[in-house]
């Protein structure tokens, strides 16, 4: 339990004792955030960055994931529901990667320069240098001591690489190298299910490269085991993409211009071969050679511990987003930057960060989402609770759109049917899944929703046929 700390009251006229208020270290989303937050408080603020700014979302991360995304789906709309819906292509319709990839990187490009316009137009000073921070309370910007009454470490997150025998004899890509293919994989094994495995896999394998991935645990299995089931039909479907989960690589060598894989799944021992291996076995805390060891900090995971006021161990050092080592995701670690930035300025009254909210999406067609409780936080904590579920392909609109896989899900507190959390698999289930955000930021009930207007034929109205099968079960 980190314990209450004094905090300073912000201000700009820093005494000669120090030379800023607050000094963040990172220059993406968190950090950002953490910069401008303690600026509005009155802080005299620095933020730090080595290199290219921008942020992982921009540079490697969401936004470039998306745009490759576009392309895929909709080249396999094109070829798998075309006939259904009535259409003749005349002609071919291929993926040209290059062109691709070119889209990518100039989309990219201008996610980027919007980015930079804003941190110009910002009150905070920008350091291009690598911090490091030192056990005399000042931190070291290659080489320059500076001071700060507070510093927020917003420095990101890397890719993990999971230990896998002979991994080192073999090429191995990550979500950062994938960015830079010039030509894409005959064949590609990937090892990971979270959301960049599961958007990588199928954007290869929509566009035509013969994808296998394994993944030790069942589809979804942190976020909803059911949603998991209907995904993993749903990409049962898909030509050119093969999934084993839950499954295990064991060893990785060359073998003849490609890369032999041995794998185990149900007790069974296999052999498989592919030109590439991409590793997304997830995303853990960038914190070396920032000194957090030599200053003690209390770990947590591969994060730093923190309160929720996004302090750590230490009275002077806030934490925000990858950092954490926890969620891992940009509207969040904007939320914690703003609230690591504030608290560390000073704010009067302090800012909390509130989790209940939480939110996950993976881009896959179809498309998860979820926000709040899941079942086994539910079950950690004791929540009475109950589940509604209602199948897209079951409901109107969904018909008409060709549907063929989609859940959608909601959890509801069994006594006073206060709505806990969702998860939705399904058709523009990223957009979809704000409709239980709003509701639960007023801790609506299932009971309203009922007494709700909904436009038919909508995807959104599924929502009735979720909270009618709730609504029995509730103890009334």
């Amino acid at each position: 339990m980190i314990p209450e700390i004094a905090v300073f009251r912000g201000h700009t006229d820093v005494s000669e004792n120090y030379d800023y208020d607050v000094l963040v270290l990172g220059g993406g989303s968190a950090g950002t955030s953490a910069a401008a937050a303690a600026v509005a408080e009155g802080a005299k603020t620095a933020m730090v960055n080595a290199g290219e700014l921008g942020g992982l979302c921009i540079l490697r991360g969401c936004m470039p994931t998306k745009t490759l995304l576009a392309s895929a789906h909709l080249l396999h709309e094109v070829h798998e529901l075309g006939d259904e819906l009535g259409l003749r292509l005349s002609g071919s319709l291929e993926a040209d990667f290059t062109r691709i990839i070119e889209r990518k990187t100039r989309l990219v490009a201008r996610f980027q320069r919007g980015k930079m316009r804003r941190i110009a137009a910002s009150d905070y000073e920008v350091i291009d240098a690598r911090a490091r921070l030192e056990a005399d309370g000042s931190a070291s910007l290659d080489g320059r001591r500076v001071r700060a009454r507070k510093y927020v470490i917003a420095t990101g997150s890397r890719p993990y690489m999971l230990p896998i025998d002979g991994l080192d004899t073999v090429e191995v890509l990550t979500s950062d190298e994938v960015m830079r293919l010039e030509s894409a994989p005959r064949s590609l094994v990937v090892q990971g299910a979270g959301p960049i495995g599961l958007e990588l896999a199928q954007f290869f394998a929509r566009i035509g490269c013969q994808v296998l991935l394994v993944n030790r645990s069942a589809l979804c299995s942190r976020w909803d085991p059911a949603s998991g089931v209907e995904l993993r039909a749903a990409l049962a479907a898909e030509p050119r993409f093969e999934l084993v989960a839950p499954g295990k690589i064991t060893r990785v060598r060359p073998a003849e211009g490609e890369i032999a894989f041995t794998i185990e799944e149900d007790g069974r021992r296999r052999e498989h071969r592919a030109e590439a291996f991409l590793m997304a076995a997830g995303r853990v805390a960038d914190l070396d050679d920032l000194g957090v060891e030599e200053l003690g900090l209390e770990r947590h995971g591969s994060g730093l511990a923190h309160d929720l006021r996004m302090r750590t161990s230490h009275p002077d050092i806030f934490v925000a987003g990858d950092a954490t080592g926890q969620h891992q995701i940009l509207h969040i670690a904007n939320q914690e930057g703003r609230v690591a930035g504030r608290n560390a300025a000073g704010a009067d009254p302090f800012a909390l960060m509130d989790y209940r909210l939480k939110m996950s999406v993976v881009f896959t067609d179809p498309c998860f989402a979820q926000v709040g409780m899941t079942s086994a936080e539910a079950e950690a904590s004791g929540t009475p609770h109950v589940w509604g579920q209602a199948h897209f392909p079951e409901t109107g609109r969904a018909i008409t759109m060709g549907v063929r896989h989609g859940l959608w899900r909601m959890m509801a507190h069994r006594e006073s049917g206060e709505i806990l959390g969702a998860a939705i698999l399904g058709p523009r289930a990223d957009d979809l899944i704000h409709v239980i955000s709003v509701l639960m930021a007023h801790r609506a009930k299932v009971q309203e929703i009922l007494e709700m207007p909904w436009y038919h034929p909508t995807l959104a109205e599924v929502i009735l046929d979720v909270a009618r099968a709730i609504l029995p079960k509730l103890d009334r």
